[in-house]
């Protein structure tokens, strides 16, 4: 198997969830559930208890927060407990009693395949699967999908099985307490408001639901989390976005991209099952009153030639009927594809958010100060969130990483790890007799052939593919850089579906 750079790939780990060991460890409760006191957050802006949220909606933030408990547990696994499972619960009435808590459970497909199902039954929960140490350098991550029913259309309706895409049509299912912001339509913005009164998530402005696919982010041990803190920690992303009609409205809602005819559709006119595959720019340093921190959003597609471009544009659409029935790898009108996206550390300007995860491959360029300015109970900087000397870990995350929005079921199998075969490389050089080799050749930069700064810049590799399994895939062929010359590096991200 080889990377982008002819590189042959070394399989190092794989979990295909039939080993006694694993389904013993994934399907007993060892491992206790734990309340969450937050006295270790990831940061101090939108984590649970972050400052952003009290700035903005005040005293009323930290009642509504301390109106129940949340519990947390994590279940290693695999060989030598290379995985991780992370899973997070509420506690309404803080009596010691989580009321639905998420699963994880082995069942066996159609097919006959072992398969892990992750099934979040409250839009409260969350359960991600994620490795137990940081990523190395260069790597590959593959999975096959076998089930995924988290939001969008069946048979043509967002209304099916008593449910309202994806959520329990029982009671109401809103944000609280983490809402899009005191300015943000679809609630009063006073966080004094019961429950019901925040922001719906099964219709209205901010209905939607989801499932990442795949993500990379950038700090130690992810856990879930509110959504809107997830907005500023992800480097790359792989997710499925189910839009409620309410929040599509009389607009195209984004666009689906038909990889046969290289054309785009209306996001309203399909089945709201999409694949969206894109990475996170550089963030809004200053959002307006009443906001919330994020960043850019770069989509990339065949329509668009793989170049990233702002705005929603999914790479896909999929046919989780099918993928029910245990055909796994059917996209709607294109049949079987195989989709390859490569972007380099910097174009025109625009980095991949937080992508070094050593200080030498960076220079501080673009450090910046998130400024929370003029909000309604308090003002705060963040200084130097991205500076000279800086590092940040590559993590995969796998499922529903968000608290307060999303909820379903999916299942997944073959979860493989790579890292490039050096043996292979050695021999290379083993084999090497030139003895004239200077001192600039012996310190090249080693990756893609393709030129970072001309045509390839954004580079697309479209692969019909005529197998029935599809798996989802990043991978880092190379992260060598001189700080003195980032946007020429020849370092790439290539996400894609398998």
């Amino acid at each position: 198997m080889l990377n982008v750079s002819g590189q042959e790939w070394k399989l190092i780990h794989e979990e295909d969830f039939s080993s006694s060991d694993t389904k013993t460890k994934l399907t007993t409760d060892r491992n206790p559930w734990m309340v969450d006191k937050y006295e270790e957050p990831f940061d101090t802006i939108m984590d649970d208890p972050g400052l952003w949220y009290i700035n903005d909606y005040g005293p009323a933030f930290t009642e509504q927060l301390d109106s129940f408990d949340t519990y947390r547990k994590e279940i290693l696994f695999g060989t030598d407990d290379w995985l991780t499972a992370s899973l997070s619960a509420r506690d309404w009435n803080k009596d010691g009693v989580i009321e639905t808590e998420p699963v994880l459970k082995i069942e066996t497909s159609t097919n006959e395949k072992s398969v892990l199902t992750i099934e979040v039954d409250d839009h409260t929960g969350g359960a991600i699967v994620r490795p137990t140490k940081a990523l190395p350098d260069e790597y590959r991550i593959e999975f096959k999908l076998t089930m995924i029913d988290f939001g969008g259309k069946r048979n043509g309706s967002i209304e099916y099985d008593n449910r309202v895409n994806g959520y329990s049509a029982v009671g109401c299912k809103t944000q609280h307490p983490w809402g899009e912001g005191s300015k943000s339509q679809g609630w009063t913005g006073n966080a004094s408001v019961s429950y019901c009164e925040w922001q719906d998530v099964r219709r209205g402005r901010y209905g939607y639901n989801g499932f990442h696919f795949l993500s990379i982010v950038d700090f130690a041990n992810p856990a879930p989390r509110n959504n809107h803190f997830w907005h500023y920690r992800r480097k790359v992303l792989m997710d499925a976005f189910s839009q409620h009609p309410d929040r599509v409205g009389d607009g195209p809602g984004g666009q689906v991209c038909n990889v046969i005819t290289g054309e785009y559709t209306a996001y309203r006119d399909s089945s709201f099952n999409t694949i969206n595959m894109w990475i996170s720019g550089l963030p809004n340093w200053r959002p307006g009153k009443g906001g919330l921190a994020g960043n850019k959003q770069l989509f990339m597609t065949s329509c668009n030639g793989g170049v990233a471009t702002r705005g929603v544009a999914s790479a896909a659409e999929l046919q989780p009927e099918v993928l029910e029935i245990g055909s796994v790898g059917n996209f709607s009108n294109v049949d079987f594809q195989t989709l390859r996206y490569y972007r380099p550390f910097v174009v025109d300007d625009e980095p991949i958010w937080h992508y070094n995860i050593k200080p030498e491959e960076y220079d501080g360029r673009y450090n910046g100060n998130l400024q929370q300015i003029d909000y309604n109970f308090g003002n705060m900087t963040w200084h130097d969130q991205w500076p000279a000397g800086s590092a940040y870990p590559d993590y995969f995350v796998i499922g529903d990483l968000y608290t307060n929005v999303y909820e379903g079921r999916a299942s997944l199998t073959d979860i493989k790890y790579f890292e490039p075969d050096r043996h292979e490389e050695d021999n290379v050089d083993n084999n090497n007799t030139d003895d004239d080799t200077d001192d600039e050749t012996s310190t090249d930069i080693k990756g893609p052939t393709l030129d970072p700064t001309g045509d390839d810049a954004n580079k697309l590799t479209q692969i019909p593919t005529p197998v029935n399994e599809v798996s989802h895939e990043a991978q880092e062929p190379s992260r060598a850089a001189t700080a003195h010359d980032l946007p020429a590096i020849t370092t790439f991200v290539p996400i894609g579906i398998f």
